[in-house]
């Protein structure tokens, strides 16, 4: 897995780029192979469902998020160099508000925290 672009698609999608981290992990994920295949999948999942929520498709954002918190949860809390269990925590935080009806700007979007 190319760490380089595993964090060229954090950049993107910390600074709320979730369509271009979605391309960046989407051709990562297309490079890789087993346990780091799903993992890149994941992050492409969260990504999607996260350009979904800042398009305010709530329904499509839900799913996805749903989907690549599900994915995420097999790794360990820190996996690739970043910290996987913060994410998914966030992550799950959006779930639980979307299905309560909270939409748009209510909704604090995660970061994604490196490790050196």
């Amino acid at each position: 897995m190319s760490r380089l672009l595993l964090l060229r698609g954090v950049a993107a999608f910390n600074a709320g780029r979730f369509l271009t981290a979605h391309e960046i992990w989407e051709a990562v994920w297309n490079e890789t192979v087993g346990e780091e295949k799903r993992f890149v999948q994941g992050l492409v999942q969260l990504a999607a469902g996260y350009l979904k929520l800042s398009s305010a498709q709530y329904q499509g954002a839900l799913k996805l998020l749903t989907r690549g918190c599900q994915t995420l949860r097999t790794y360990p809390p820190l996996y690739a160099g970043l910290r996987i269990s913060l994410l998914s925590e966030a992550s799950l935080t959006v779930i639980r508000q979307l299905e309560t009806g909270r939409t748009g700007t209510d909704i604090q979007l995660p970061q994604i925290q490196t490790v050196s």
